[in-house]
């Protein structure tokens, strides 16, 4: 399991924050789950010589221990042993102890430690911290004494930093090297990094501002990270080649730039089915604008499985807050029959035809195709007048994806009523000729005698 190692350095109130994460997690346990962050606590200490800072003072280990939280300790001091912070870190709890290989004494640091684990029989752990410019290569003189190594991915001694993404090769490097060696990294972990650190081969993540600069966003952000640890574990089993041609994000393709992960559809559903309940729209607003378009695709299938009659109209609203982010058909064809048509049908013909007008008549390619698909869930309980004025707008539109959506609405239509959509059919056919796109999906269903009509 992924370990999400929040740091405490910069928490005023640390009970108060533990209470705080204690409920987050009450949430995301009563869910079915399986890849979620086991939450740790790690503790950045300091002496303001190995690095020109104060961390948090070792004694605060005893009040994170009333909430049977797991810790780790990561020393940036100069002498462990001389200036007791080992015996102090072991004798007030914490059995997971981080050096850096920095020091001028590591290596009698380091066999210290080893000597402390035969006398606890085993029951600690040693890290060892490497610095940005510090090499991996370091390490192989040691690596039988040590059960985790620490990336730094930002300089030591001061939180808030920008991840630095040369580290990113370190990690893959280790991983390949050292298979059994858990990797931590520390430093700028946030919603926009922890994606590629997981790629890498990374088992354990130290997040400090981004988890507590705000603790009245700490259930969203949680939320985020958890949720792009299960879509990035994931298996990605998909063509890649043809996802890309199919949703055209090849070069010159309306979905150029589009980021695809090769998860399959259904396995991106059933992810939706086991998160829709307890994302909030603010943790999904993440993924709808995100460049990856697997995330895109998750946010609208949690969507999907949201909407109901008491939040349709949040549902709908943060659909067009967000309309340029569902820029694509397979994004539109699922969100629109379900969170807007499906919510609609309660309603008037005259009110429901002036709602999907806001989206016909829109100059937004893929805003215009969701009035239209959005007329699906009408067309199967036959609504066909609301269909028929809605898409009396729209027909003899040029531009194919509205012809096959067109189209695919009358199908739909054509099975619960298969008289009057023909007639309908050939009555357009009367005032120019039919969009050769609209009329094949339109008439597939129909008799070659029917489709003779059309000519």
């Amino acid at each position: 399991m992924k370990n999400l190692s929040i740091s405490l350095l910069n928490v005023k109130d640390i009970s108060k924050y533990l209470n705080k994460l204690k409920y987050v997690e009450m949430a995301l346990n009563k869910t079915k789950i399986e890849e979620l962050f086991k939450i740790s606590i790690h503790f950045d200490v300091m002496d303001n010589k190995f690095v020109p800072n104060n961390g948090i003072d070792i004694s605060k280990i005893e009040e994170v221990n009333k909430f049977n939280y797991y810790i780790d300790t990561h020393l940036m001091v100069e002498d462990p042993i001389y200036e007791k912070y080992i015996d102090d870190t072991i004798k007030r709890g914490c059995l997971d102890i981080t050096i850096h290989y920095e020091i001028e004494n590591f290596k009698d640091v380091l066999n210290y430690l080893y000597d402390k684990k035969n006398n606890l029989n085993g029951n600690l752990k040693i890290g060892v911290a490497l610095k940005p410019a510090t090499n991996i290569s370091v390490l192989e003189d040691y690596i039988e004494k040590i059960d985790k190594v620490l990336i730094m991915s930002v300089e030591p001694g001061f939180g808030g930093q920008e991840f630095m993404q040369e580290q990113i090769d370190k990690i893959i490097k280790l991983k390949e090297k050292y298979k059994d060696i858990t990797i931590q990294v520390d430093g700028g972990i946030n919603e926009n990094t922890i994606a590629q650190v997981i790629r890498a081969g990374a088992d354990s993540f130290v997040v400090g501002s981004y988890l507590t600069k705000n603790e009245d966003e700490l259930k969203d952000k949680i939320d985020i990270l958890n949720i792009i640890l299960d879509i990035e574990t994931t298996p990605k089993e998909a063509d890649l080649d043809f996802e890309k041609r199919t949703i055209q994000a090849v070069e010159g393709g309306y979905a150029q730039g589009d980021i695809l992960l090769g998860i399959r559809v259904p396995r991106l559903r059933k992810l939706a089915k086991l998160w829709y309940n307890i994302v909030s729209l603010n943790t999904l607003k993440y993924f709808i604008s995100s460049d990856i378009h697997d995330y895109r695709r998750f946010a609208i299938f949690c969507l999907v499985n949201k909407v109901n009659a008491n939040n349709k109209d949040e549902i709908m609203k943060f659909i067009d807050e967000n309309i340029k982010y569902i820029n694509n058909w397979d994004l539109v064809d699922s969100v629109a029959p379900i969170c807007i048509g499906k919510q609609l049908v309660l309603n008037d013909d005259e009110y429901i035809y002036n709602v999907l007008r806001n989206y016909t008549v829109s100059d937004n390619v893929w805003k215009k195709r969701m009035g239209i698909v959005s007329l699906l869930s009408l067309a199967k309980l036959n609504r066909k007048e609301c269909v028929f004025k809605v898409l009396d707008d729209v027909f003899f539109d040029e531009y194919h994806l509205y012809q096959k959506a067109t189209g695919w609405v009358l199908r739909e239509l054509y099975k619960v009523n298969p008289k009057e959509t023909l007639m309908y059919l050939v009555n357009k056919s009367k005032i120019g000729k039919i969009p050769s796109i609209l009329k094949s999906y339109a008439t597939e269903k129909m008799s070659i005698q029917e489709k003779s009509l059309l000519k």
